[in-house]
């Protein structure tokens, strides 16, 4: 029975596949040994090269850069109109067993607090609340 080329294809992708699965910490004590060797092999002035490439990478992707803004058009208000409505949508869809876990998150988190984070978190809290009008103030009060 003779296979088209299509068929050939899928079947040399499945073999590879099941042949990778098998073979993954082979593979990956080869490829070890194959990095120390080129390691070795390597001048000091293409060991200084491989660093600055990598402190550039690094410098690149860590996490103080600049966030995409996902709706440019909007205004920051809208903006933060938006993500609220989001977040509101969000917890009224969570099922019970999730409003629990966040729950004990929570309960965790805030008995982990230092005392001198739970200060700043009372200072904010309390800003947060003066900063407030009347009328999100009695949102805040009356229970949903």
């Amino acid at each position: 029975m003779k296979l088209s080329p299509e068929e050939r294809k899928e079947k040399r992708k499945e073999v590879n596949r099941q042949y990778q699965l098998k073979n993954k910490e082979v593979l990956k004590e080869k490829r070890k040994e194959s990095h120390k060797i080129r390691l070795q092999n390597m001048t000091d002035e293409q060991k200084e090269e491989t660093k600055e490439k990598r402190k550039e990478y690094y410098e690149r992707n860590r996490g103080d850069r600049q966030r995409r803004i996902l709706f440019p058009n909007l205004t920051e208000e809208e903006r933060k109109e938006k993500k609220r409505e989001y977040n509101k949508r969000y917890r009224q869809n969570m099922t019970e067993e999730q409003k629990e876990e966040r729950k004990e998150y929570y309960k965790r988190r805030h008995q982990n607090m230092t005392e001198e984070q739970k200060e700043e978190r009372k200072e904010y809290y309390k800003r947060r609340h003066q900063n407030m009008t009347e009328e999100q103030k009695n949102k805040t009060i009356t229970p949903l």
